[in-house]
């Protein structure tokens, strides 16, 4: 991939001349006819030029020295005021003739004179000066091929530092420190590399290696150009590892800046690589990552090394994607580019119009998805699945969706079985880079083997690398290698349960009492210091649907209380007072006011019951119940039961089987109030964009309007877009006038408020329609939970490649691999490649909060700007390859579909005084007066 698409430079190869034609302008050689008479110079390596005559009146056909210009031209032309020598084919003598410097692609008519035409028109370089842009390096020695174009292995002739990392192309001269020292176009041992930002591949930048802080070219390596914060001190740029201590100096300098900040080994130091550094630090120690990558897929994986099994997916001779097979960890995997399906315009749409396909192979249920950004920025959403199959072997499973999913195409594993069948889960990615292209990631593996008791196995970490975005880049991305030291502070969460109290919730809510055990077991594991509150959806109402109106079931750490609000016919008991029934008493009873003390709600603040509003307003009571509890109490002060605390993330999770019905702040309205069905939402609900801008959205700027002013994640487990629930009798489909409101999409366009809110505050969207969906949802909330109070990585991980080690743990009777902690929700560590963090566990968590941790992994470098992969408008007659825009001069670029080279608005600013752009032609045509 040519080195000026993997940087964000502008290159305007605008040309260097100024054309003119010049009578009474100086005559270079007074007599062409006579090279020996006065005034008649000789060429600049003192050979005598070829015999001219400026009077001959078929100069216009002649061309003396089969320069591509002919001798009239060479006669009337200035070049930055200088003219060309009619008798010298290299006027400059810099190796290259003086036609193809000025864009000559044809012989001068009339001739008999071969040339080498100019395969780029658009970078012109000065025929009468030998170094164009000043750099050191003659212009036939950067173009080294002398073909007129700027290739992969060239630097560029009208940029004085090609590789934008402040040190000139060429030698060093005086205070400005350059590449290539003896000016040959050749990369020595001992210099950089003038094409390579980074010659030696350590992560940092060859002038900041060298001490460079002055930006050489301001205006094409604004964003680029990195300064040394201290200069005083350098590094090798020819070597990864200047000090020797096995540690490459990008992993030590791990913001690459020059300078030693908190958290950093030294490069220049090689003693400081021990400890927790040096036990997963050092090349030796770093956990390895194979790579399989398709250009014409746009694609790139890092695969752990097991995956044996890797096979390209072919429609004809076209690669469309891979597909691979671990038979270690029994996990298959494919991965393809495709155009998003019609009428989708991001990723949940993607993921919806594909659904269909990935269902045809074998039902699916228990799904759950949840949006977020790659470590690129694209948009992305992972959905997971559970499909059935239970007789069907995982590689003929995995073959049997590329069938759905490319159909006609070739590419499949092996015929050998992988011994293992269904029912299987799915984890999906579908990654929506531009309108153009989607790229579309399944991860296949048994579904006892990643869930239950295999939760932590090698098997469930692959599944989940392999989905959350962070083993996937676009062909063409380098990765380098980080070493990380910190601390694990303990970080905070209270949730917000809001559940539906309406009368056709019975089972969903002891479903998900079913999970709290589970849930507090996860939090107690980590590192997390969490509560636990629940209102339900009667909370916000101006006048009573039940004795719920107004009532918080306060903030606890006590699962079995959080139990008994979702346990049928649970009461504050008179038997037992000031405990609730029906749920256990170990390790601690669920204590609650008092059998007639409605202060908590109903059933003496025990469980919610069944007689709440069925208008049911689930993102009003979340409103109104954040602005309650909010802004909250101050770090280190007394907890509140009734308030969240400052120094504690906000997480909301709603639990209902009808969407939501808010009107205004404090009333709901039947299916939305006028105009409303069960399956169409009506006119006089509260706007979806109050809540989101409430919440925080996560694609704006803007400031969330809540009092904390930060984003709040809201999770919904509630009805999947497309289905009907809450039916009180009889099949629940579309023809049960019992159903709940819950409005149908449109076009295959979701029309559901909470999902629409979940989605826009980065939350999990479960599903509500039994007790398995209920269960997957609450675990994937938490992880996400968990995740996010976690320790944030500089860089983006590639999750395969972590290594982690500490300088003490919790329990080292228990977790005796300290100096290289195992991938273990129970007792280890874990990484979300979605938010970026590391999580610990059980008896593998730093000892203290003081306590050193260091951290390995390989990361992806964020070099390729082109969303579509290719090459955008490679097959315009005016694609060059060289430059940004993709289209030849300064007056073109590349449309918006990719596809043509179209005028650029104002001829892309090249119009003179005295000049208009005319965009039929693309010119800049005079103005007449």
């Amino acid at each position: 991939m040519n080195t000026r698409q993997l940087i964000k430079a502008v290159l305007l190869a605008t040309s260097l001349l100024t054309a003119t034609a010049c009578p009474g302008n100086p005559d270079p050689d007074p007599d062409p006819g006579n090279p020996t008479g006065p005034g008649n110079p000789t060429g600049p390596g003192g050979e005598t030029p070829l015999p001219t005559d400026r009077n001959d009146p078929n100069n216009a056909t002649k061309d003396t020295d089969c320069d591509g210009l002919s001798d009239k031209t060479e006669f009337e032309v200035l070049y930055e005021g200088k003219q060309t020598h009619p008798g010298l084919a290299d006027t400059d003598k810099d190796g290259l003739p003086d036609g193809l410097e000025v864009g000559v692609t044809e012989a001068v008519t009339g001739t008999n004179c071969t040339i080498t035409p100019d395969a780029s028109t658009a970078v012109n370089t000065s025929p009468v000066n030998a170094d164009t842009d000043g750099d050191g390096l003659p212009d036939g020695v950067e173009d080294a091929n002398h073909n007129g174009k700027v290739d992969d292995d060239e630097t560029h002739p009208l940029l004085v530092d090609t590789d934008c990392d402040g040190l000139r192309d060429g030698p060093t001269s005086g205070d400005v420190k350059g590449e290539d020292q003896n000016g040959n176009g050749i990369r020595e041992a001992t210099e950089t590399d003038p094409r390579r930002f980074d010659t030696d591949g350590d992560g940092i930048s060859d002038g900041v290696e060298l001490g460079v802080t002055q930006n050489l070219d301001a205006a094409n390596c604004s964003g680029i150009f990195r300064p040394d914060v201290n200069p005083g001190s350098t590094t090798d740029p020819t070597n990864p590892d200047s000090d020797g201590d096995g540690v490459a100096d990008g992993a030590e300098d791990n913001n690459q800046n020059g300078g030693k900040d908190p958290g950093e080994l030294d490069p220049t130091d090689g003693t400081d690589a021990s400890g927790p550094a040096g036990q997963v630090c050092t090349a030796d120690n770093l956990r390895p990552v194979v790579f399989k990558s398709e250009e014409g897929a746009d694609i790139k994986l890092a695969l752990p090394p097991t995956f044996t099994e890797v096979t390209q997916i072919k429609s004809g001779d076209e690669v469309k994607g891979l597909i691979g097979y671990d038979s270690t960890t029994k996990v298959a995997f494919l991965a393809f580019r495709t155009t998003p399906p019609a009428g989708a315009t991001d990723p949940l749409g993607d993921e919806e119009a594909l659904q269909p396909a990935i269902a045809s192979k074998g039902a699916l249920r228990n799904r759950i998805a949840q949006t977020f950004k790659t470590w690129e920025g694209f948009e992305a959403v992972q959905a997971n699945y559970d499909q059935a199959g239970t007789s069907t072997d995982l590689k003929r499973r995995t073959d049997q969706l590329v069938d759905a999913l490319l159909p006609g195409s070739t590419g499949r594993l092996s015929s050998a079985a992988a011994g293992v069948t269904g029912d299987f889960r799915l984890q999906t990615l579908f990654v929506h880079r531009s309108n153009q292209s989607l790229v579309v990631l399944i991860a296949v593996a048994p579904l006892t083997g990643v869930t239950g008791g295999n939760r932590s196995t090698p098997a469930a970490f692959s599944v989940k690398d392999l989905s959350d975005g962070s083993a996937l880049a676009q062909f063409g991305e380098p990765t380098a290698a980080q070493c990380e030291l910190f601390t694990i502070p303990i970080s905070k969460v209270d949730f917000i349960f809001v559940v539906d109290d309406s009368g056709s919730m019975g089972t969903s809510q002891q479903s998900l009492a079913a999970t709290a055990q589970s849930a507090a077991n996860a939090l107690n594991a980590s590192s997390l210091d969490w509560r636990m509150a629940l209102v339900t959806t009667s909370y916000h109402l101006g006048a009573p649907g039940s004795s719920n109106v107004g009532r918080v079931r306060q903030f606890t750490r006590n699962v079995n209380k959080v139990k008994a609000w979702l346990t049928q016919n649970s009461k504050c008991s008179s038997a037992t007072p000031g405990t609730c029934s029906g749920v256990p008493t170990t390790p601690e009873p669920a204590t609650c006011p008092g059998t007639d003390d409605p202060s908590e709600g109903v059933n003496g603040g025990c469980w919610v019951g069944l007689a709440g509003s069925g208008n049911e307003g689930l993102l009003g009571a979340a409103r109104k119940v954040v602005d309650d509890m909010t802004p909250g109490t101050e770090p280190g002060a007394a907890e509140s039961g009734l308030k969240a605390r400052k120094d504690a993330q906000l997480v909301v999770i709603l639990l209902g089987d009808a969407d939501d019905q808010t009107h205004n702040y404090s009333t709901t309205k039947a299916n939305c109030g006028s105009g409303g069905t069960k399956d169409k939402a009506g006119s006089e609900c509260e706007s979806v964009e109050n809540f989101k801008s409430f919440f925080g959205n996560r694609l704006e700027t803007e400031e969330p309007t809540n009092k904390t002013k930060k984003q709040i994640t809201v999770h919904g487990i509630v009805c999947p877009s497309g289905q009907v629930c809450g039916c009180t009798s009889g099949t629940c489909n579309l023809s049960n006038s019992t159903r709940e409101f819950n409005p149908q999409p449109i076009g295959g366009v979701s029309q559901l408020r909470h999902a629409a809110v979940v989605n826009a505050t980065g939350g999990v969207l479960g599903s509500i329609l039994d007790t398995a969906s209920i269960e997957t949802s609450m675990e994937a909330i938490i992880v996400d939970a968990i995740g996010n109070a976690g320790y944030k990585t500089l860089k983006p991980p590639i999750g395969a490649s972590i290594k982690v080690a500490a300088e003490n743990v919790r329990d080292p009777a228990v977790c005796k691999t300290g100096n290289d902690i195992p991938r273990n929700t129970v007792n280890g560590f874990d990484f979300d490649g979605s938010a970026r963090t590391l999580s610990f566990f059980g008896a593998c968590r730093p000892a203290t909060e003081s306590t050193k941790v260091a951290v390995s992994y390989q990361y992806w470098v964020d070099q390729v700007k082109d969303p579509n992969g290719g090459t955008p408008c490679e097959d315009d007659p005016k694609y060059s390859p060289t430059e940004p825009d993709h289209c030849e001069g300064p007056t073109l670029g590349c449309n918006e579909s990719g596809d043509q080279c179209v005028c650029k608005p104002d001829c892309g600013g090249t119009c003179g005084v005295g000049t208009t752009c005319n965009m039929a032609t693309c010119s800049c045509d005079p103005i007449l007066s």
